[in-house]
């Protein structure tokens, strides 16, 4: 294959003789900018994982599917997004049927590059992004990446110094801050624990969660996490109904699912309870929402 066919129309194809082998085995320090390659023959599938890191994943061949709380993405060749450290995401990598293989590319960005980004550019500190958010990988973005890491798979396999990795790989987090994908954190601001909750239960929230299991993914006792919420002006049981009542609207009203799915997907067990917090929220039952949004657009 001539891999730099169309890269000029296609920027992203500029990046496939970065992976011309898996490279995921080459582990760094957790604390240095590295970037990985993912070349498989086979469908792998990882559940419930969590990254210890920021990470950027660029497809090059094959598609990823990526399933967060209620939402299923599918990626393909020369789309990227970001992946927030402690999001909890299940992953199906798929290889192209044509060639029969699956290329992605890794990019790990370690919490003290974060640090030093929120340092230079505190303009972009506070902008939460649990989600994955889609990028495209156009020419800007292709051209830090490659000044980052090199044109080909040696740079993977030799590895520069961490100072000179930092620096090269502080020009890639700009990038992604200025396009809204990435959160910027200042050294001494940890994450919410609104906002660390809402990480766990958001990728089940069919599962009857409790304080005292949530508060042991975080690793402090049911009490305290009950302080921490307090403190923050929130409780437990009303972050969790408005998560559940939020996926819920945003399944009947823009995605025509049907009333009893919603109840399964959000972990509602009573109708009547999940009809009468719906209707107070949002000033329509369920079913309301279902009709409507099945209706047929008018065109004027």
């Amino acid at each position: 294959m001539n891999v730099q066919k169309g890269s000029q129309g296609e920027p992203w194809k500029r990046l496939l003789p970065l992976a011309r082998r898996d490279t995921r085995s080459l582990g760094r320090e957790n604390d240095v900018p590295s970037v990985y390659a993912f070349v498989a023959r086979h469908r792998e599938h990882f559940k419930a994982m969590t990254l210890p890191s920021d990470g950027l994943v660029l497809l090059l061949e094959g598609t990823k599917e990526v399933r967060f709380g209620i939402d299923q993405t599918t990626y393909h060749p020369g789309e990227a997004f970001v992946a927030s450290a402690g999001v909890t995401m299940d992953v199906t990598n798929l290889p192209d049927p044509a060639s029969g293989q699956y290329r992605a590319l890794f990019v790990r960005l370690p919490r003290p590059l974060i640090v030093e980004a929120a340092r230079r550019w505190p303009q972009f500190v506070g902008r939460s992004t649990f989600e994955p958010r889609f990028l495209p990988m156009d020419s800007t973005l292709v051209d830090v990446l490659l000044h980052a890491f090199g044109a080909d798979d040696r740079a993977i396999r030799h590895p520069i110094s961490p100072q000179l990795a930092q620096h090269r790989f502080l020009e890639l987090v700009l990038v992604l801050a200025e396009r809204g994908a990435l959160s910027l954190t200042p050294k001494y601001a940890g994450q919410s624990t609104v906002d660390a909750l809402r990480q766990i239960v958001r990728h089940r929230l069919h599962h009857p969660w409790t304080v005292a299991e949530v508060a042991q993914h975080l690793d402090c006792s049911a009490a305290t996490l009950r302080r921490r919420l307090v403190a923050e002006g929130q409780s437990f049981a009303k972050l969790l109904l408005s998560e559940r009542l939020a996926a819920a609207r945003i399944l009947l009203s823009e995605r025509g699912a049907d009333v009893a799915d919603t109840l399964a997907a959000t972990g509602f067990a009573s109708r009547s309870h999940f009809a009468a917090h719906y209707r107070r929220l949002y000033g329509e039952g369920p079913s309301s929402a279902r009709h409507r949004q099945r209706e047929p657009s008018k065109s004027f």
